[in-house]
């Protein structure tokens, strides 16, 4: 065990510890000279019951205030490396098989659906798209690990963000060698330049809290790379016969390949094959520039040695082992290099390495390798085939790299103009009602026999529900009119089983409500049905996804968007996402191209018989398709998060036209309102708003509970007895601090003594016991002032009033909460002593 009053030895010196109810649970060092801050957890941490919520605010707190922040179990032998150097010390990175969260992912878990919904709630409706789920990297003992979701700074740095289940990350409930994984993982982000954001399962459950803290700790969405990237194919060349490997090549580059791989057996000359052809290309080109990336350290040397032998590479080249590549390529220009050698190619199917590859576009990717064929029996292809390009889905139509789409829209006489709406997407259990009926079913089932199973027969394809039993519906309607189709969902036991028939072309559709939304690829399909309508364009971009890809003979990938009736206001309309409104195309003609090419055939057209078709002019713009002209507006909701004020004060000031919202859209019985962000301080100056944000909040709390002006004792009451139930997180049960509030007006009654003033209802003692009436008065009398100011958040389902972690850091840390119940108890003498 490392002595803690060595570190000074070191520069790092004691700045706070994290304890539990006295028992000390972690100690808190920092270096200022590096920046460096070491968390050292104590054994007790295993050992004792406390809360996970705090642990991640205290880390949270600290990650966002010194950005380097290193946490090590007290006996841990890397500490020891840490304070020396650096926890990196040449380690390769472990080709071993491993399990790709990356590829095979599915849906988000609970928790991270929520997340997402109060991430895009946050930074708007592309907020998504600058996300990635599932994040392999590679830790410094150089194993493949996992982030829940990463994003990249455009300076080089990048956030890695996990939502944890607490039975799966609480040291208390796992050992601790689990746990101490978990702090490899976070530790190696921080050695790759990363940062790292923890919430519980709890927090997640309180969207606004969640939203405040998105904006101070992730900041500004624009300082960070937008993530949208399509598959490319370079053109690939696979060369296992002997022969000219130089000369062959040339060749391949000349008839437009990019790539190729190399298969020698070891000994018979597959470097020197590589320097030879490097040689020509670098001769003469003092800008040419390549890069070697090798599974070892030994290969580093080796390859450096050999590269010393032709003059002309000298000063040209990088050689870097796996892990090396790739900790820093997100940092690097995809274009950066003019030639990449993967030695040991057979390698490049590993998750992290991979990515690597697929990251880059040199003008030309060789791989070398012994053997093409990996234990797993995974194909090398399509890795040195593929490159990840940040082109939009009509760009990518346009250029062939993607399948061309052509559409059909049912309609139907289904009405969802009173469906109402979340703030992301229509409500599940009204679409339920609505989307579940025969008539739709059947309409649905009759179009993809008639176009599928009779014209087009053979054709595989998805169909996307509402949910599992609408899935289970839509493939008993299908098998009814002799359709080989399958549901499938989460709890199916036989789902993977159903999902390889399918791959088979042994089932021709898979019915199913979200499950092959993204991480899975099946090229083949070539049909997709949107019988679930969705405002959320994630959503509808990754389910069309699932048949974009190129395959040999797909002539078109067919979309039957189910058209219902929708409610409109002048020429925009609140209808769901469609193909049409995706690749913004106003006219729509049955079953034709939607993007004009060259190169696309059209006998599958013909089958079809859609000749005579006449063209339909659509509306001008459907809801959440105006980006060009309002993708910038601010919600009601965000409108209120940057005035920092409750939405119920916004919402109040717009029903008594005090403020008028620049667009306005009819979304069921409800408007969605959307505000100009140049009004912004405009408005702050008509509602005589101060510039309110993080910095300045905690401040502004003071200020507010030291005005000493109440019309009513509510307030003084609620701070008090919110101090005397809070948890050690910040939180306090509403039902606990109820109690401890009403039983100070009984007290007063018992004693005989006016509860408050004469129109308090608080003299009534059958109001005080009537639970639900005294909670809904805290909510709307007292709380809301404070949640009005963005100081407090309310959660309905924890039944918790939370205080705003800045506001609650400075209560624990600065004798703040003896202050406060100080200047309340003074208040509510005050108070009394005046009525």
């Amino acid at each position: 065990m490392y002595k803690y009053n060595e570190f000074s030895d070191y520069g790092y010196n004691f700045i706070l510890d994290f304890k539990h109810e006295d028992i000390p649970l972690s100690e808190v060092f920092y270096n200022p000279s590096l920046e460096k801050v070491l968390i050292i957890d104590k054994k007790e941490i295993f050992s004792t019951k406390f809360s996970y919520k705090r642990y991640c605010q205290m880390q949270n707190e600290l990650m966002n205030k010194y950005k380097r922040v290193y946490r090590f179990i007290e006996d841990d032998s890397d500490i020891l490396k840490f304070l020396k150097a650096s926890l990196e010390e040449g380690n390769e990175y472990s080709l071993k098989k491993t399990y790709n969260r990356e590829d095979n992912s599915l849906d988000p878990t609970p928790i991270e659906a929520d997340f997402e919904m109060i991430f895009e709630e946050t930074y708007g409706r592309e907020a998504l798209n600058y996300l990635l789920r599932e994040y392999s990297f590679i830790t410094y003992e150089g194993n493949t690990a996992y982030i829940d979701y990463a994003l990249f700074k455009k300076d080089g740095s990048w956030v890695a963000i996990e939502e944890n289940g607490v039975s799966y990350h609480h040291p208390f409930i796992i050992s601790a060698k689990n746990y101490r994984k978990i702090l490899k993982k976070q530790n190696s982000v921080i050695e790759n330049n990363g940062i790292v954001f923890r919430w519980d399962t709890d927090s997640i459950k309180n969207a606004g809290k969640i939203a405040d803290e998105l904006k101070e700790f992730i900041g500004d969405i624009n300082n960070y790379i937008y993530q949208y990237r399509l598959k490319s194919t370079r053109g690939f060349q696979l060369y296992e016969h002997q022969g000219n490997y130089l000369k062959d090549l040339e060749k391949g580059r000349q008839s437009g390949k990019k790539a190729a791989l190399v298969v020698l057996p070891t000994g018979t000359g597959k470097t020197v094959v590589a320097l030879e052809d490097l040689s020509r290309r670098g001769k003469n080109n003092d800008s040419f520039s390549f890069m070697v990336i090798v599974p070892t350290l030994d290969l580093v040397m080796q390859w450096g040695t050999e590269i010393s032998k032709y003059p002309e590479l000298i000063n040209k080249s990088e050689v870097i082992t796996y892990a090396g590549a790739a900790r820093k390529y997100f940092t690097e220009d995809a274009k950066k290099y003019d030639y990449i050698i993967v030695d040991e190619a057979h390698h490049a199917v590993a998750p992290v390495l991979k990515k690597t590859i697929n990251h880059y576009q040199p003008d030309f990717l060789l791989g070398l390798t012994a053997t093409d064929k990996r234990l797993d029996a995974r194909k090398l292809e399509s890795v040195f085939n593929e490159y990840e390009e940040k082109i939009n889905l009509k760009e990518a139509i346009e250029k062939g790299l993607l399948s061309q789409i052509r559409a059909y829209r049912l309609e139907t006489n289904i009405d969802l103009s009173e469906v109402r709406f979340n703030g992301k997407d229509y409500i599940n259990a009204d679409l339920e009602k609505r989307v579940r009926v025969a008539s739709r079913n059947e309409l649905i089932a009759d179009v993809v026999n008639e176009y599928f199973n009779q014209k087009l027969s053979g054709k595989s394809g998805l169909i996307f529900c509402v949910n599992v039993d609408h899935a289970k519906e839509m493939a008993a309607l299908l098998k009814k009119k002799g359709i080989s189709a399958e549901s499938v969902d989460g709890t199916d036991k036989k789902r993977f089983e159903k999902i390889v028939k399918y791959m088979k072309k042994e089932v021709q559709f898979l019915c199913t409500c979200s499950l092959l939304n993204e991480g899975w690829d099946a090229p083949h399909t070539s049909v997709i049905v949107m019988a679930r309508p969705t405002m959320s364009k994630v959503l509808y971009t990754q389910q069309l996804g699932r048949g974009t890809r190129n395959y040999p003979g797909k002539e078109a990938l067919y979309i039957i968007d189910v058209v219902d009736s929708y409610g409109a206001q002048g020429q925009i309309s609140n209808r769901p996402w469609s193909v049409h409104s995706l690749l913004e195309i106003q006219e729509y003609r049955k079953f034709r191209d939607m993007i004009k090419r060259d190169m696309d055939s059209w006998e599958e057209i013909a089958i079809l018989d859609t000749t005579h078709e006449e063209i339909l002019k659509l509306q001008p713009y459907d809801l959440f398709t105006f980006e060009k002209d309002y993708g910038d507006y601010l919600s009601a909701e965000q409108l209120a998060r940057e005035l920092f004020i409750s939405t119920e004060t916004l919402m109040d000031w717009y029903r008594k036209k005090k403020l008028i919202a620049d667009l306005e859209l009819p979304m069921g019985k409800k408007k969605l309102l959307f505000f100009n962000p140049e009004r912004l301080s405009l408005i702050r100056e008509e509602k005589g708003l101060k510039l309110h944000n993080e910095e300045t909040i905690v401040a502004d709390f003071w200020d507010y509970v030291s005005e000493g002006s109440y019309t009513f004792s509510y307030k003084i009451l609620f701070i008090l007895s919110f101090l005397e139930t809070v948890d050690s997180t910040g939180d306090a049960d509403i039902k606990l601090l109820m109690e401890d509030y009403r039983n100070f007006y009984l007290q007063r009654i018992a004693e005989g003594k006016p509860a408050d003033r004469v129109n308090s209802p608080y003299n009534n003692k059958e109001y005080l016991m009537d639970e639900r009436t005294v909670i809904q008065s805290i909510l709307k009398n007292s709380f809301e002032k404070f949640e009005r100011k963005k100081f407090m958040y309310y959660s309905k389902d924890l039944s918790k009033i939370s205080l705003h972690h800045r506001i609650w850091d400075d209560l624990i840390n600065n004798n703040g909460m003896d202050k406060l119940k100080k200047l309340m108890k003074n208040d509510l003498d005050n108070y009394y002593s005046q009525l």
